[in-house]
């Protein structure tokens, strides 16, 4: 039996969990920002989502009611971990125009949910008794279902993460020029939440939901304080990105304009070019950089880097940049590595450490102790 005491805590932090939701559910639906209101939609294409996911807390209410009944804190827990899970599916893919679950289709998607929900509610209702056979099955199927959901939305993240990666390494050369996302900033956020949301359901304790819920209105009142920020800059997503989707098999050819004979003139007169200038000792040298200096199209210039060896301006530019280090550190194995990368065009010693293993698959030092065994 809980005291009055716990029975006043948990019912505060619950209520007002619900009501920083509802709040973020009206401020989804109705609040345009001045500055972005002729192509809100297109920056913000889930917002409507996003309010139905706020809107669908208002199941946590028998909660508030009937606080003290075991099978009510398991009809929260799972229908909490099942109906987010989902909801943080749709939207990632939603956001970003990774187009598979479209927000129409919500409601067949959710389905195996709502069917699931359904017999969570029963014991609330008093149609069937909460016994430990019925709850031993009910946790499997939950978890089932949102394990499911997670393995999608982490193949969701992961291409995410590496399509946004590959457009940056077309772009900049250091990794310190790419641009901040927010798929960048939040790419880890929606595991957690499941991890909240798992280790909630599975320890169906008072208290760890009210950890749960105090993680979450930490959560939703940051969302706010960013979406009612009057100097936020909001970025559109490029369209690369936005036609690219998560399902697609990233190994897929795509159909060239060039000849094969004109990318590799083109690539040859490129790395000569590279080479002459020592442009790869430029810290910030750009893809619009070497463009001017080609006096070539953009676009031609990045299908020919895409078929050349180094697959990416930003793989070529550093291939140069480490086989200019190692002649260095072949000349002077003393030297110091935080000098040998300024020297090599690196901003610093630490990035030039982490593309030289991921290029040479060897950590400079171990390159340097090679170099002492000879």
């Amino acid at each position: 039996m809980l005291s009055n005491s716990q029975y006043l805590l948990f019912f505060t932090i619950n209520l007002v969990y619900i009501v920083v939701c509802m709040y973020g559910c009206l401020l989804k639906t109705f609040y345009i920002p001045e500055a972005y209101k002729d192509i809100f939609g297109e920056l913000h294409p889930t917002r409507y989502t996003l309010a139905n996911m706020f809107m669908m807390q208002v199941l946590e209410f028998p909660f508030i009611f009937m606080i003290g009944r075991p099978e009510v804190l398991f009809y929260i827990n799972g229908t909490s971990l099942m109906f987010l899970t989902a909801y943080l599916v749709v939207l990632i893919k939603g956001y970003f125009f990774l187009d598979f679950y479209k927000p129409k289709r919500l409601l067949y998607f959710l389905h195996p949910t709502m069917i699931v929900w359904l017999v969570l509610l029963m014991p609330v209702l008093g149609i069937i008794e909460f016994t430990p056979l019925y709850k031993m099955i009910m946790t499997i199927v939950v978890l089932m279902i949102a394990l499911s959901y997670i393995l999608m939305l982490d193949r969701c993240r992961l291409k995410l993460v590496n399509q946004i990666r590959e457009l940056d390494e077309d772009e900049f050369s250091s990794e310190e020029d790419f641009p901040v996302t927010i798929a960048r900033r939040m790419k880890w956020l929606p595991l957690l939440v499941c991890i909240a949301l798992i280790v909630t359901f599975l320890t169906n304790n008072y208290y760890v939901k009210m950890g749960r819920d105090i993680y979450f209105i930490i959560i939703n009142v940051w969302f706010a304080i960013y979406t009612l920020n009057p100097h936020r800059k909001t970025k559109k997503l490029p369209q690369e990105l936005k036609k690219k989707d998560v399902t697609e098999d990233l190994s897929t050819p795509v159909k060239y304009r060039l000849s094969e004979k004109y990318c590799k003139e083109t690539e040859q007169k490129l790395v000569e070019i590279i080479m002459a200038k020592k442009l790869y000792l430029e810290e910030h040298l750009t893809m619009n950089d070497l463009t001017e200096v080609m006096h070539t199209n953009k676009n031609y210039l990045s299908e020919v880097i895409a078929r050349s060896v180094y697959q990416s301006f930003y793989k070529l530019v550093n291939t140069m940049r480490i086989e200019h280090a190692c002649e260095l550190l072949r000349n002077d194995p003393t030297a110091k590595l935080e000098q040998v990368a300024i020297a090599s065009g690196f901003t610093s010693g630490s990035s030039f450490s982490q593309v030289f293993k991921r290029l040479m698959d060897i950590s400079p030092k171990e390159y340097i102790s090679k170099i002492h065994a000879k």
